[in-house]
């Protein structure tokens, strides 16, 4: 419990943990019936390039970011990321109808999103425009 005593958030836990845990296995799903993997060190390296690219389309800290995708690795790195930009996660359903994301953001702030397919992007989309 060492780890988590010295954190001062859970993206510090999470890059102290990638940096002592390096290319050991973090993430796994499976892909054309074979697991495969995704290092500790990789997917600490796809959280800081996320989040350095949320700051760089001009986020600040407590911008809302929603996010819209399956339960899949690439939302663990999406979260985190939001969270090392400074930013709020504002997660989101997939079966959510235009009526519900419009909602959503709305209500939520949110000033930016992250989909992670163009099926939905398309039910996303005429709610941010």
């Amino acid at each position: 419990m060492q780890d988590i005593d010295g954190a001062q958030n859970l993206v510090e836990l999470f890059l102290k943990r990638a940096d002592a845990k390096g290319d050991a296995p973090f993430l796994g799903h499976k892909a054309g019936g074979q697991w495969v993997t995704q290092s500790w060190r990789s997917a600490a390296e796809q959280v800081c390039l996320l989040a350095e690219s949320l700051r760089g389309m001009g986020l600040k800290d407590g911008d809302r970011v929603a996010l819209v995708s399956e339960n899949r690795p690439e939302w663990c790195i999406a979260d985190l990321a939001i969270m090392a930009a400074g930013c709020i996660t504002v997660p989101t359903y997939t079966t959510n109808t235009e009526r519900d994301h419009q909602h959503i953001l709305d209500n939520s702030g949110a000033s930016a999103v992250i989909v992670s397919n163009a099926k939905l992007a398309r039910t996303l989309l005429p709610a941010v425009m």
